[in-house]
C-alpha cells in the first residue's frame, strides 16, 4: 500500500469543507486530516466533501477544543469531559472510514521551561493514563479505528515527550488500537537520532506529522527528511505523512512546492 501525503485542516484560510478538499485535491494531496472541534456537527459536510473530491480523511486532529479537559487532570470532571470528547471523535473517525484520532495526553498550557532531560513525569503518571485510556482503547477496537498518541517536545508538554515513551505506553496498553503519531518537529527537539528512533518503533507508527525544524513547510528549515524517509522505507512504512506546520508566503505557491519536495525525497528514498 503506498503512503498517503496529507494536509491538515486549519492551516490555511479555506472557506467551507467542499472548497478546502477540492483545493487539496488540485494541489495533488492524497488525503486530509480534519480538525476535531465541532466535527460531529459538521460530519456530513466533511463526508460529502471527501467523497466529491475523492480524498479520504486519514486522521483527526482535535485542534482548538476538539478534546476538552485532560485524561490526566486532577479533577474527575475534567477527565470525564476528555473521555466524552475522545469517544465522540472515535465515532466520527469510524464514520469517516477509519481515520486515526490524534490524542495528546496532556498539553502544558502553563509550564516552566524545563531543560533537564529527565524532567518528564511519565513514570509517575503512566499507570493513571493507561487506566484512563483502557475503556477508550476498547471502544476504538470495536469501532475499527486507532488512537494515535503524539509526543510533544518538553516546552509544550509535561507527560509524553518521546516516541520511545509512546511505544512503551502502546505496549503497556495491550491494545492494537493504540499507536503512535510521530511528529518530526517535536522529534527534532527530543531525539538525537530520528531515523534510528523511527526504525526502532516502526511497527507502532502508522502516521507522521511533517514540519521542518522551524515548524514551517518541509524545505524551509534544516530537518533531514530524506534520512527519515530512508528509515521509513527500509522498515516498510505505508501510512500517512501529513503536513502540520506554518505556511510561509502564498499557500497556492508554497504548499504545492512543499508537496513536490517531499514527494521527490520519498521517491529518492525508495532506491
Amino acid at each position: 500500500m503506498p503512503v498517503q501525503f496529507a494536509f491538515q485542516e486549519g492551516l490555511i484560510p479555506a472557506g467551507d469543507e467542499e472548497s478546502f478538499f477540492t483545493r487539496l485535491r488540485d494541489w495533488g494531496f492524497d488525503a486530509v486530516e480534519v480538525w476535531g472541534e465541532n466535527l460531529d456537527a459538521r460530519l456530513e459536510r466533511v463526508k460529502t466533501a471527501a467523497r466529491n473530491a475523492g480524498l479520504p480523511v486519514c486522521g483527526i486532529c482535535p485542534g482548538g477544543r476538539g478534546i476538552r479537559g485532560s485524561l490526566l487532570h486532577e479533577s474527575e470532571s475534567s477527565r470525564a469531559l476528555a473521555r466524552k470528547d475522545i469517544s465522540t471523535l472515535l465515532h466520527c473517525a469510524a464514520e469517516l472510514g477509519g481515520a486515526g484520532l490524534n490524542v495528546v495526553p496532556e498539553f502544558g498550557a502553563e509550564k516552566f521551561m524545563a531543560l533537564h532531560p529527565d524532567h518528564s513525569d511519565l513514570t509517575k503518571r503512566k499507570k493513571i493514563f493507561i487506566e484512563e485510556l483502557a475503556p477508550l482503547a476498547a471502544e476504538a477496537e470495536k469501532l475499527g479505528v486507532q488512537i494515535l498518541l503524539e509526543p510533544l517536545n518538553r516546552y509544550e508538554a509535561f507527560f509524553l515527550l518521546t516516541v520511545d515513551q509512546a511505544a512503551g505506553l502502546c505496549r503497556e496498553s495491550g491494545s492494537p488500537a493504540v499507536r503512535i503519531l510521530a511528529d518530526l518537529f517535536h522529534m527534532n527537539i527530543e531525539d538525537a537520532d530520528i531515523p534510528a528512533t523511527l526504525s526502532r518503533n516502526i511497527r507502532l507508527i502508522p502516521y507522521l506529522h511533517l514540519a521542518d525544524s522551524n515548524r514551517l513547510l518541509p524545505g524551509h528549515g534544516h530537518t533531514d527528511f530524506r534520512a527519515a524517509f530512508d528509515a521509513l522505507n527500509r522498515s516498510g512504512f505505508s501510512g500517512a505523512l501529513c503536513m502540520e506546520c506554518g505556511i510561509p508566503g502564498d499557500p497556492d505557491k508554497t504548499v504545492p512546492a512543499a508537496l513536490r519536495h517531499v514527494r521527490a525525497l520519498w521517491a529518492e528514498a525508495q532506491y
